[in-house]
């Protein structure tokens, strides 16, 4: 019985996770989409007169780049709705902690603290995750 409930926490948190990620990484899909999420990002900086360098305006270089992260992710997404396996979520959390080093980076660099928004995110979510799996290892 407790197998059962720790493999059904492992597979919500890794749903959710997915849900966030499906979420937050849509507007990321298209060169349009992603100009728009980057553009709001500079507004939000420039309302909030947040401290680091504001956004700088998207080029194609970084639209491309920007496209190919939210296609990626938003498949890596429905992977882990349709098959929250443990071993699928615990890579998954692997790659937010290794993103959470590249927010940390970005930020140390003196990007816009509007990144610190999506550092929190990645926090939860990885330790949400971690913590699951880890009462999962636990039981098993």
């Amino acid at each position: 019985m407790i197998e059962t409930t720790n493999r059904t926490a492992v597979a919500g948190w890794g749903r959710a996770g997915a849900l966030y990620d499906l979420v937050a990484s849509a507007a990321f899909l298209t060169p349009w989409t992603a100009t728009a999420a980057l553009d709001l990002f500079g507004v939000a900086d420039g309302t909030l007169g947040l401290p680091g360098d504001p956004p700088p305006a998207p080029t194609t270089m970084t639209l491309l780049f920007a496209t190919l992260f939210g296609t990626v992710v938003v498949m890596w997404s429905v992977v882990r709705w349709l098959r929250p396996e443990p071993a699928l979520i615990a890579a998954d959390t692997v790659g937010r902690a290794v993103f959470c080093c590249w927010f940390t980076w970005a930020l140390w660099q003196g990007e816009t603290t509007v990144l610190v928004l999506f550092l929190a995110l990645e926090l939860f979510w990885g330790a949400a995750q971690l913590r699951a799996l880890l009462a999962d290892r636990r039981a098993g």
